[in-house]
């Protein structure tokens, strides 16, 4: 069980950077790791270059994860495990105090369904 925040950041870090190479790394700190697309992308009715992905921010008594694709395709994630949906607050972020083995799976899983619903939508 992992409970510091900088460790915490750190495996996330780990599981996002896999999917680097698709998206565009803008902020890599000790205590911030932030990725977007690359593609000019029309959302709503916007243009934006490059769609905001996923972060993992140290914050005062947890460590963020903030996921995009949550909050963009809601519909695709209705079945988030429970474990893992106890950290959700809000729409799209994730107040992660404690990390596990089990949870990590969880995370790493959602990160990849993410990715891999983005890449359909032609966004990354």
């Amino acid at each position: 069980m992992i409970t510091d925040k900088a460790e915490i950041l750190g495996e996330l870090k780990a599981i996002l950077s896999k999917h680097s190479k698709n998206l565009k790394v803008t902020k890599d700190t000790k205590k911030v790791y932030e990725l977007y697309g690359t593609k000019k992308v029309v959302v709503g009715k916007k243009e934006v270059e490059g769609i905001y992905f996923a972060s993992a921010v140290i914050q005062g008594g947890f460590t963020g994860f903030y996921f995009f694709p949550v909050y963009t395709h809601p519909h695709e994630f209705s079945d988030i495990p429970a474990e893992l949906k106890k950290c959700l607050k809000g729409k799209s972020c994730f107040h992660i105090k404690k990390l596990d083995a089990e949870l990590l799976k969880q995370i790493k899983e959602l990160v990849k369904k993410g990715a891999s619903i983005y890449k359909k939508a032609g966004w990354i």
